[in-house]
C-alpha cells in the first residue's frame, strides 16, 4: 500500500512540473507575441505612407476650407443691394435710376400680394368630413378584432359611375370572418390605392350586401335615379357594405325586388349571387335539363344553401338535403324532396341506400368535400360554394411582387374589374329580382339584430344553430314598402 502511494505521488509531482513548464511557456509565447505586435504598430505609425496619407488629407481638408471662404465671398458679394443695383443698371441702362427700381420692386411685391389673394379666394374650400357609423374589423387576427364604430368617415362620390346608398340593412356572411383572418388582403391592398374613399388598410368595413337607398350618382350613371330602392352585392376584396353609408360602382347594383322590404332584401345579394353561380354556371342546370336530375344540398340550413335548394326546386329537380333537425321544416318549405338529420348517427348509410346524385352542392367548405364524393355519381362532380383561400394570400417577395405589378397593369391599362370566379354584378341581381317578385325565390332570415350587436350576430353565424341569414338593421330600415308576400321564413 506504502509502494502504491509512493508512486501515486510521484506521478502527481511530474504532472505538475508539466503544468507548470506549459503555463510558463504560454506566458512567453503571450509576451513574445504583444512585442512584435507593438513594433508592428510603431513600425507602421513612422512609415512613409502614414506620413503620406496624413499630407494627403491635410491637403483636401485645406483645400475645403478654401472652398467654403471663397463660396461665403461670393454670396455676400452677389447679395450686395449696391452691387445688384449696379449690375442692374449696367444691364438696363443708364435711364434707369433708383427710383424706378424701388417702384418696380414695389410694384412685384403688390403683384404677388394680389395674386396669393385672389388664388385662396377662388380655391375649393375642403369638403366638410362627416363621420358614420360601421362594423369594421381593426386588425387581421380573428372575429376578436371586430368592432363597432362612430367615427368612421363617410365616403363620397368619387368616380362618374359611383353611386352613394343609404343603408337600411345589411347582413352578416360568413366570408367576412374569413375577411377577419386575412382573406384577400393583398388584393385588397392594391385595390384600395385606386380608391380615394380608403384612407388605409384598417380599419376595413365588413358585409358583402346590402339594400338601401340612392342618395346621389356619378355622372355616368343611367340604370340608376336618387330615390331609388336598391340592392347590391361587392366581392371580397372590396370595403364592405355594413356602414350608414356606402359607395360602390353601378356595375353592382341594381333595383331591389318591389315585393321584399329592406331586411329581406338584405339578405339575398352576395348569397343569391354565389347560389345561382353554383346551379347555373358552375353545374349548368337549366329548366330544360334539371328534371332528370338528382341534387343534394349539404348543409342546406346556410344562406347559400337555402337558396340552391328553392332555385334547384323551381327548375324541376329533385332536391334532398342535410341538415340540423331544427332546419328540417324550413328545408321542406323550401322545396326539398328529402330530409336527411345531420345528427343522426346513420347518415351515411342512410344517403347511400339511395340513388346516386348528379350534383352535390357542398355549402359545408373543404372539409366536406370528401363526404360528399362518396355519394356522387362517377359522371357527377361536387360544388363547393364556400370561397377557396387566394393564391395571392400565400405569395412569397418574388411572387408577391410579379402579381402585384400585374394587378397594376391590368386594372391602371386594361380597367380590369373581376378578379374571382363568381361574377357580382346587376344582370344577376335583376335575375333574383325577378324569381322574388314571381313568387319562385323567398330569401330565409334567422335573426335581426342592431350593427352594435355584431359580435352576437358573428356567434350565431359560426355556430351550427343559423339558419339563412343574420341581417343587420340600420336606422330608417322599418319604413319599408307593404309587402305582397312573407320576405323572411324563421
Amino acid at each position: 500500500m506504502d509502494e502504491v502511494a509512493f508512486h501515486l505521488s510521484q506521478r502527481l509531482e511530474s504532472l505538475q512540473v508539466v503544468v507548470y513548464s506549459a503555463g510558463q511557456n504560454g506566458l512567453r509565447w503571450v509576451e513574445q507575441l504583444l512585442d512584435k505586435g507593438y513594433e508592428l504598430a510603431l513600425s507602421t505609425w513612422n512609415s512613409e505612407q502614414r506620413q503620406l496619407l496624413n499630407n494627403i488629407i491635410s491637403q483636401k481638408i485645406d483645400l475645403t476650407i478654401q472652398f467654403g471662404k471663397q463660396i461665403s465671398n461670393t454670396t455676400i458679394k452677389y447679395t450686395n443691394p449696391t452691387f445688384l443695383y449696379v449690375r442692374l443698371t449696367q444691364l438696363v441702362g443708364p435711364e434707369w435710376d433708383q427710383r424706378v427700381v424701388m417702384a418696380g420692386c414695389v410694384g412685384l411685391l403688390v403683384g404677388t400680394g394680389i395674386g396669393i389673394s385672389v388664388g385662396l379666394c377662388l380655391q375649393t374650400p375642403p369638403r366638410p368630413v362627416s363621420l358614420m357609423k360601421a362594423v369594421t374589423v381593426t386588425g387581421f387576427t380573428g372575429v376578436d378584432a371586430v368592432a363597432y364604430m362612430e367615427d368612421v368617415v363617410t365616403p363620397t362620390i368619387c368616380s362618374p359611375d359611383d353611386v352613394l346608398i343609404q343603408v337600411r340593412g345589411g347582413t352578416v356572411d360568413p366570408v367576412d370572418i374569413k375577411i377577419c383572418n386575412g382573406y384577400a388582403r393583398v388584393l385588397r391592398k392594391q385595390l384600395n390605392k385606386y380608391n380615394p374613399n380608403v384612407r388605409g388598410e384598417l380599419p376595413l368595413v365588413l358585409g358583402r350586401d346590402v339594400a338601401g337607398v340612392v342618395r346621389d350618382i356619378g355622372a355616368a350613371v343611367t340604370r340608376l335615379e336618387v330615390g331609388d330602392e336598391v340592392w347590391c352585392a361587392v366581392p371580397p376584396w372590396l370595403p364592405g357594405t355594413l356602414a350608414e353609408v356606402v359607395v360602390v360602382k353601378q356595375q353592382y347594383v341594381s333595383h331591389k325586388p318591389r315585393t321584399l322590404a329592406f331586411d329581406g332584401a338584405a339578405s339575398l345579394p352576395y348569397s343569391g349571387t354565389v347560389a345561382w353561380d353554383a346551379v347555373a354556371v358552375k353545374a349548368k342546370l337549366s329548366v330544360h335539363n334539371a328534371s332528370s336530375k338528382r341534387v343534394l344540398v349539404h348543409c342546406a340550413s346556410t344562406g347559400v344553401g337555402c337558396l340552391i335548394t328553392q332555385i334547384c326546386h323551381n327548375m324541376g329537380a329533385h332536391v334532398s338535403v342535410t341538415c340540423l333537425n331544427r332546419a328540417a321544416p324550413v328545408m321542406s318549405a323550401l322545396g326539398a324532396d328529402k330530409v336527411f338529420a345531420l345528427e343522426s348517427a346513420d347518415i351515411e348509410k342512410q344517403l347511400l341506400r339511395e340513388e346516386r346524385y348528379d350534383v352535390v352542392f357542398n355549402t359545408a367548405g373543404s372539409v366536406a368535400h370528401e363526404f360528399c364524393l362518396r355519394f356522387c355519381k362517377y359522371e357527377g362532380f361536387v360544388i363547393t360554394t364556400i370561397s377557396s383561400q387566394l393564391a395571392s394570400d400565400t405569395f412569397g417577395l418574388c411572387l408577391g411582387f410579379m402579381y402585384t405589378t400585374w394587378v397594376r397593369l391590368a386594372h391602371s391599362l386594361f380597367g380590369y374589374t373581376s378578379w374571382g370566379n363568381c361574377q357580382l354584378n346587376y344582370r344577376v341581381l335583376d335575375v333574383l329580382a325577378n324569381l322574388v317578385d314571381s313568387g319562385r325565390l323567398q330569401p330565409v332570415v334567422d335573426k335581426i339584430l342592431q350593427p352594435h350587436e355584431i359580435e352576437r350576430a358573428i356567434q350565431h353565424i359560426d355556430s351550427a344553430n343559423a339558419i339563412g341569414k343574420t341581417v343587420l338593421r340600420f336606422s330608417g330600415s322599418s319604413a319599408t314598402t307593404p309587402l305582397v308576400k312573407p320576405d323572411v321564413i324563421l
